[in-house]
């Protein structure tokens, strides 16, 4: 089984206000799992733009686990369904 624990996301954005706007898309997209953000004013030979970096939790290994373990208890619970049971004649045509 695999699962993703947590994850990084960097924007670019033209100006502070676009910056800021990914911020709250993201934190009304995801409002559990951001856990962070930054918004950094950045610069080169061509201009200035922003870079806003999103970090987001999804879930922690002890999180996965319990919750396998729950469901594997869900599991052991299941009513006996009857099942049918197919008699052969033998081959005999």
């Amino acid at each position: 089984m695999r699962k993703q624990l947590n994850t990084k996301e960097q924007w670019f954005a033209n100006t502070e206000e676009e910056a800021n706007k990914i911020v709250d898309e993201a934190k009304e997209e995801f409002p559990d799992e951001m856990v962070g953000h930054s918004i950094q004013q950045k610069s080169n030979k061509a201009g200035e733009y922003f870079l806003v970096k999103l970090d987001m939790k999804f879930n922690t290994p002890a999180g996965i686990m319990e919750s396998e373990l729950s469901n594997e208890s869900d599991e052991d619970e299941w009513d006996e369904e009857e099942t049918e049971e197919v008699e052969s004649d033998g081959g005999d045509e």
